[in-house]
Order: C-alpha cells, then sequence, then structure tokens
C-alpha cells in the first residue's frame, strides 16, 4: 500500500487558497486610511472624503466603513493601541469631567475677594481652569487696581457628556411602519 501524493491547490477558478483568505481578511488601502482618519477626530464623513471617496458620497461610505466588521475590528484595536500608548483609561476621562463639573470658582480667590497665585490654588482647581487674565486698572496713568478673569472648562459639556455615559439622556425616535402581509409575502418570493 503506497501512500498517496500531497494534492495540488486547486486552480480553478472561484476557489479560494488560504493564502487569498488571509489577503481577503486584511484592510484595502482605502479602508486602512479611512481607520487612520476616523481615528483623527471620529468624524466618518471627514475621514471618507480624507480616504479618497467624493464629496459627494462621503457621508453615505463612511457610514458603511462603520458597519464592516473588519474596519471596526481594526479601529477598536487602533484606539485600545493608543489608549495603551498615553497610559489613559475611560475612569481617568470621567474623573476629569467629574473634577470639571464640580469645580467651584471661588476656590480661586482668597477671603478677601483676591485672585489666589497659581501656586496656592488647589491642584484641582488649576487642572479646570481654562484661561486667566489679568488686567491692571489706571487713572491717569496710575494703577488703582486689577481684574482678574478667571475661566473653567465648560462645565455644561462635562455634565452632558457624564450624563451620556450613565444614560441619562436617552433620545427616544418613534416610527411608523406600514407593512402589509402582501408586502411580506412578497419579500419571501
Amino acid at each position: 500500500m503506497g501512500s498517496t501524493p500531497p494534492r495540488k491547490p486547486s486552480t480553478r477558478p472561484g476557489r479560494k487558497t488560504p493564502a487569498d483568505e488571509s489577503r481577503a481578511q486584511a484592510l484595502t488601502a482605502k479602508q486602512e486610511r479611512f481607520v487612520q482618519e476616523y481615528l483623527l477626530d471620529l468624524n466618518a464623513t471627514r475621514a471618507a472624503r480624507a480616504s479618497g471617496y467624493s464629496e459627494r458620497t462621503a457621508e453615505s461610505q463612511g457610514s458603511r466603513m462603520l458597519r464592516n466588521v473588519k474596519v471596526l475590528e481594526a479601529v477598536a484595536a487602533a484606539q485600545k493601541a493608543r489608549a495603551e500608548r498615553v497610559e489613559v483609561k475611560a475612569d481617568d476621562v470621567l474623573r476629569e469631567l467629574l473634577l470639571i463639573a464640580r469645580t467651584d470658582i471661588g476656590d480661586a480667590f482668597s477671603p478677601t475677594g483676591a485672585l489666589l497665585p497659581l501656586k496656592e490654588m488647589p491642584a484641582h482647581l488649576r487642572r479646570a481652569i481654562s484661561s486667566i487674565e489679568v488686567e491692571q486698572l489706571t487713572v491717569e496713568g496710575e494703577a488703582i487696581g486689577t481684574v482678574a478673569k478667571v475661566k473653567l472648562w465648560d462645565k455644561p459639556k462635562s455634565l452632558e457628556l457624564l450624563g451620556k455615559h450613565l444614560r441619562l439622556f436617552v433620545d427616544k425616535v418613534e416610527t411608523t411602519v406600514q407593512f402589509s402581509h402582501e408586502d411580506a409575502l412578497g419579500e419571501l418570493e
């Protein structure tokens, strides 16, 4: 009893080899570019445009890309790699949003109403400050006081993002679908 020779891979059209299967699982150049662009701002339409789709089809192509399993897996993998690279976790983002939402502007001032020097402000307050402007008030060239403007990061936006995370704000969409039995039977044919 002799052994049978190994089978040669089929070369018939339409027959896939294991090498073809692995290539099929890889992203196309446009898909790869879309993933890179999408990660910049999570805007699918802009990413589709930057990937080479026309202005006219960018919105639908971006939406289609986000329904593609391979593209979604690539986006998720890239986001995970970025989070590990910058060592940021979802908890860190939520803590920072909560810090902004809970910051009291009064912590920036002394009991007499004078703006505290930055070094004397609590660290949580400094992280919530967007900008500080200090103007010298003068009358006829003589300084008579200062005006300090302290601007914090957007508290309502922080609360909105926290609320969305906690699913406090759910968009409800009501739709009416009219579908007859004849339509359903027609779909089956």
